[in-house]
């Protein structure tokens, strides 16, 4: 039965591996996207405050936009930083202590499946904080563009309907 507890934590550990790998992808890919729009948006802006008509809201609402999601970019950078992160395995040197002290194979393994839970439980904690983090970033990109757009709708209904 521990074999079976071994094999199972070791597969949950690699999955773990697979999935953090995948969040970093995803956190870079993130950041790429929204600092490439934060700097065209800071290139609006500079063109719409400097145009023949000059647009103070709107280029103070791409300047804010920028701003906001230079900071989605950056948490999500954060997000994807390095973590202690644990791996699946033993070093061989490890068991150098339990071969000694004799003892027996099934003592042993069962503490391999509690240092495997212990792993498990940390890599969980790490990938947790960065998801929130991540999670973060996402969601200020997507109320930028909500504010930004609410914005843009204002300046476009005063030019369309003006009083």
């Amino acid at each position: 039965m521990l074999q079976e507890i071994l094999r199972e934590a070791e597969a949950y550990l690699d999955a773990q591996l697979t999935s953090a790998i995948a969040a970093d992808e995803r956190a870079y890919s993130f950041a790429g996207t929204v600092g490439a729009v934060s700097v065209l948006l800071i290139g609006a802006s500079y063109s719409l405050a400097t145009s023949a008509a000059p647009s103070s809201l709107l280029s103070l609402t791409s300047l804010f936009a920028a701003a906001a999601l230079f900071v989605a970019a950056w948490m999500a950078v954060m997000s994807a930083s390095s973590i202690n992160f644990e791996f699946s395995g033993n070093q061989p040197g490890h068991w150098g202590a339990d071969v000694e002290r004799g003892i027996e194979m099934r003592d042993a393994l069962a503490e391999q499946c509690d240092h495997y839970e212990s792993m498990i439980t940390a890599n969980s904690t790490a990938m947790g904080k960065n998801a929130s983090v991540f999670n973060s970033a996402v969601n200020i990109a997507l109320a930028t563009l909500g504010v930004g757009g609410l914005l843009f709708g204002y300046w476009l209904a005063r030019h369309l309907f003006p009083q």
